[in-house]
């Protein structure tokens, strides 16, 4: 305090100096430093700088932060519209050349472009441009600021990469589609034909030339006609594989304990004769495509009689539960049998086409009928999971949206 006064002096609370009048005006220019300091931290943590270009002159101002992000000192280049156009990709110079005359037209800029830094690497710049304007609203200049957006030009690359190749699969795709239709028209057309008057041949012979044949060869004639019946199974099951793709819009509410009726009616000798009983809990109505879910009910119960001991009463259980009811629901389907079963390491590729477990002098089958399955649970957003154990059984769980 001046003790002559009686006013308190102005004193600078770290350093204890004694302000003068012109210390309001450093305050404001300290101020302004520390705001273009604030300014020039915040550039180099979003991987950004500024520049200023002033019409009627080719040299232009970078900020600190220009240098650094191009890998300068500032003594080290001569800033201008021809370096930049020298840094510039010879592909983008169309692009640099389009804005410079934008910005003297008055217009703001933005551009994406390629140039090079001191180092010769390519970066990708995202450029926006403002006019500077005079009193009278004439522009005099651009202030703008660069953008690094290389990482993110790769990934967007990457992107279309990917979405290239994604759409060329869905093309091979859809060759391979168009394939397995004409397959599928030429297996019910061109390959059948010839397949029953093989069968339809070879009966006759074996029937009218019998008494000319040695029993081997009646046998020769009798594998060729069950070889022939193997073809014409294993071509109908081809043709109901490729054709589960193309009735998948053809969804409807569905009573499965009425669908199961029908199939255990197809079914009523095969029980009968293994003396099969089959044991259902409370079946619901539900949205698929019916005679997909037909089918699938028919390969699973054909499996289970197919598949049982000899040695006991083969029991099979059909239940249905909604799994998750509060977050949409999902439908669960468990098939359950005591049948012959198999080793848990095969529970996927039981699944699979072409997969059997179990030769074929034993058991007849073409080893695609649980794949069919799985097609159907794809095609209804789902899935099927199987589980054997040895000497017990098989338990197929099928779930799907409800």
């Amino acid at each position: 305090m001046n003790q002559s006064t009686g006013h308190q002096l102005p004193f600078d609370n770290q350093t204890g100096a004694l302000l003068h009048k012109s210390g309001k005006r450093r305050s404001v220019r300290e101020q302004l430093l520390l705001r273009e300091a604030q300014l020039s931290q915040a550039q180099r943590m979003a991987g950004m700088a500024s520049w200023e270009w002033y019409f009627g002159d080719t040299a232009i101002r970078w900020s600190p932060e220009m240098y650094v992000f191009w890998g300068y000192e500032p003594d080290e280049i001569e800033v201008d519209l021809d370096s930049v156009a020298q840094q510039t990709h010879l592909d983008d110079l169309p692009i640099l050349q389009s804005a410079i005359g934008r910005a003297l037209a008055g217009e703001n800029v933005e551009m994406k472009y390629r140039r090079y830094d001191k180092f010769g690497r390519e970066i990708f710049i995202h450029t926006i441009g403002r006019i500077i304007r005079n009193e009278q609203g004439q522009p005099v200049g651009v202030f703008g600021i660069d953008m690094n957006i290389t990482k993110q030009q790769e990934q967007e690359a990457a992107l279309l990469a990917l979405n290239a190749e994604l759409a060329a699969k869905n093309r091979e795709l859809e060759r391979r589609n168009n394939e397995l239709a004409s397959f599928t028209y030429m297996a019910s057309h061109d390959l059948q034909e010839p397949l029953r008057k093989i069968k339809t041949f070879n009966g006759m012979i074996l029937t009218t030339e019998a008494a000319g044949f040695t029993e081997q060869g009646k046998d020769y004639f009798r594998r060729t006609i069950a070889t022939a019946d193997r073809m014409q199974l294993l071509i109908r099951d081809l043709i109901a594989y490729a054709q589960l793709n193309d009735a998948t819009d053809l969804h409807e509410p569905t009573d499965l304990a009425q669908l199961l009726a029908e199939v255990q009616t197809e079914f009523r000798d095969e029980i009968t004769e293994k003396g099969a009983v089959i044991e259902v809990g409370q079946l619901p109505t539900v949205t698929v495509v019916r005679f997909m879910f037909r089918q699938l009910l028919e390969n699973l119960l054909s499996n289970a009689l197919k598949y049982s001991d000899p040695a006991k009463m083969l029991r099979i259980h059909l239940t249905h539960e909604i799994l998750h009811a509060t977050e949409g629901g999902t439908n669960q389907l468990v098939m359950r049998d005591n049948g012959i079963g198999f080793d848990p390491i095969y529970n996927e590729r039981v699944l699979g086409v072409f997969q059997r477990l179990h030769g074929r002098t034993a058991y007849s089958g073409t080893g695609i009928g649980l794949a069919i399955c799985q097609r159907i649970m794809q095609n209804h957003g789902g899935t099927i999971h199987a589980d054997g154990t040895p000497g017990q059984g098989a338990t197929f769980v099928m779930r799907w949206p409800a």
